[in-house]
This record gives C-alpha cells, structure tokens and sequence, in this order.
C-alpha cells in the first residue's frame, strides 16, 4: 500500500477526556503517518492556545495526546487530497469503528474536527456550532468544531473560541 494511503494509527486509551475526529488524514499526513501535519493545519496550534495542551505539539508529538486526556481518529482512514474526494457512503461506513472506538475507550467529549465530520456522523444536513442536543454514541459530549483546516475560511480567533468550548465542556465534565 502506498504511504499516503494511510491508515494513520488511532490515539486513544481509555478514559479520554476528548477524542478529536476527522474526515481522514490528508495527503501531507498520510505520507508522514500524523494527522493534521498540513502545512496549512492550525490544530496543534488551536489545542495549545485553548489550553487543551500545555505547549504547542508538533504532529510527530501526536502519541504524547493521551498524556493530556485527548485522543485522535478519523472517519476515514485513506488520506485524499481533500476531504471533498470521499463519498458520504464512505464517510457513514466508519461510524461502526468510530462507535466501537467510543464503546471500548470511553471519552468524555467527541469533538468532530469540521462540521462536515459531525454531519456525517449523524447522517444529518445540518448542525451548529459547539456542543449537540443529543449524544451520537451514548454517555459522551458531542462538540462540533470549525475545521483546522487552513483552507477553512473561518477566522483562527473564531475557531480557537469553539476549541476553547471543548476545554469548558472537559472542565464542566469533571465537576
């Protein structure tokens, strides 16, 4: 199988306080083996400043994430170009693995890395922002956040404020 093709191993262990979910490693990470390597990507950017990390992570740093509670997985395991060159089909065959995911490890918060991501999921065609009426998976907090994606149009302050509700929901968890 060609590199790029993925698959990028999950980041989980039990207990997480959020588990991060993506469409699917890009072409970047794929050939590097760390999701959101993109040169481009703002996540480990996001998670420091919303103090989900205590210091910036590098992607090659992904296997240090369950030191601080969080965890990593996509949809999709085949890293594409871009997110558009996978069908929903697709997209709703790796709900059966991300469900099993939540049921053995058990996070508190399911943050989807993208809108797109979350609707997916939920076979649904559409959803706001920040965290959902109803748990896709059970016990745990769906958080729809903007896509880390540089080639997202949000403004990083406008994203960073929906990574900063993961880290409120996290603390809301724990109380």
């Amino acid at each position: 199988m060609d590199p790029s093709e993925g698959p990028i191993p999950d980041i989980v262990a039990p207990g997480l306080d959020a588990l991060f979910v993506g469409f699917n490693p890009g072409t970047r990470s794929g050939a590097l083996g760390h999701n959101y390597a993109g040169r481009g990507n703002q996540f480990w950017r996001l998670l420091a400043e919303a103090g989900l990390t205590p210091r910036l992570l590098r992607p090659e740093e992904d296997l240090l994430l369950p030191e601080f509670g969080l965890g990593s997985t996509n949809l999709v395991a085949r890293a594409t170009p871009s997110a558009a060159d996978l069908s929903r089909a697709e997209l709703r065959g790796g709900v059966p693995r991300l469900r099993a995911l939540v049921a053995e490890f058990r996070p508190r918060v399911i943050a989807y890395t993208g809108k797109g991501v979350y609707l997916a999921a939920a076979d649904l065609d559409r959803a706001d922002w920040g965290v959902q009426p109803t748990s896709l998976f059970g016990d745990p907090i769906d958080v729809v956040l903007p896509s880390p994606s540089g080639l997202a149009r949000l403004p990083f302050a406008e994203k960073l404020r929906w990574f900063c509700e993961v880290r409120k929901v996290i603390d809301g968890t724990r109380a």
